[in-house]
């Protein structure tokens, strides 16, 4: 069994702001998965030792902007924390499915924020698919949960768009529908998260801001130090 952790990066389709929409994929065994926590909870005591390793989630954004428990931590601390990540995901044996949509070229034919996240699903769960004949193995997917308790509306999405996959298809190894969580309580969607993010700045961002502070070049390095686990797929 593998378990694939799913986050989204980039913006939606009418957001001019960002060219690009991304889901990313954090894959690995049921066995690997199953002491992921422990390990990631050591990394995050080391990286923030003035508070819990369960108040403190791995997110892309917050270590780049410094926001959040960060806000006061200086620029090259936390590159320091990147590249600390970085290395955690490339020391897993896990690999990173990477879906990048180009809304410039996809708005003739994509009308709606629903129909571009079901076009970069689709095209992802074809890839865990091959991954998972590669393996000889059956998958669970679970992906951040953007529903509350008052509404399913954005998780419904996934289910609609996962079962229109399904539906197509005589048989698959994905088991299941997706299962939702928050990413506050899984390693597996912080990675998700982290990946997407440098993925989505690395061809993305106008790098002018970071290149005025002497930034780009230290998260060029922390892309390319997780990059050998990251399989990218563009669309179109």
């Amino acid at each position: 069994m593998r378990l694939f952790y799913v986050d989204e990066s980039g913006t939606g389709l009418k957001d001019d702001n960002s060219p690009f929409f991304v889901l990313a994929a954090f894959g690995l065994s049921a066995e690997a998965a199953a002491s992921l926590d422990t390990s990631l909870t050591a990394l995050k005591r080391r990286l923030v030792s003035w508070a819990p390793p369960e108040d403190f989630e791995i997110k892309g954004r917050d270590l780049r902007r410094g926001e959040k428990l960060l806000k006061r931590v200086a620029w090259e601390n936390r590159v320091h924390m990147m590249v600390s990540v970085a290395e955690f995901i490339a020391g897993l044996p896990c690999r990173v499915i990477v879906i990048q949509a180009d809304k410039r070229d996809l708005r003739k034919v994509v009308s709606t924020e629903d129909h571009l996240y079901g076009l970069v699903l689709w095209r992802l769960l074809d890839e865990i698919e091959r991954e998972l004949e590669e393996f000889g193995s059956s998958g669970m997917l679970m992906i951040d949960a953007r529903s509350d308790l008052h509404t399913s509306v954005q998780d419904r999405r996934v289910v609609d768009a996962f079962r229109q996959w399904r539906a197509g298809r005589p048989a698959v190894r994905l088991l299941e529908l997706p299962w939702f969580g928050f990413s506050a309580f899984y390693g597996g969607l912080q990675l998700a998260d982290f990946v997407a993010y440098l993925c989505d700045w690395a061809h993305n961002e106008d790098p002018s801001s970071d290149a005025s502070a002497g930034r780009a070049d230290d998260l060029r390095h922390v892309f390319e130090t997780l990059a050998p686990r990251v399989r990218l797929v563009r669309i179109p």
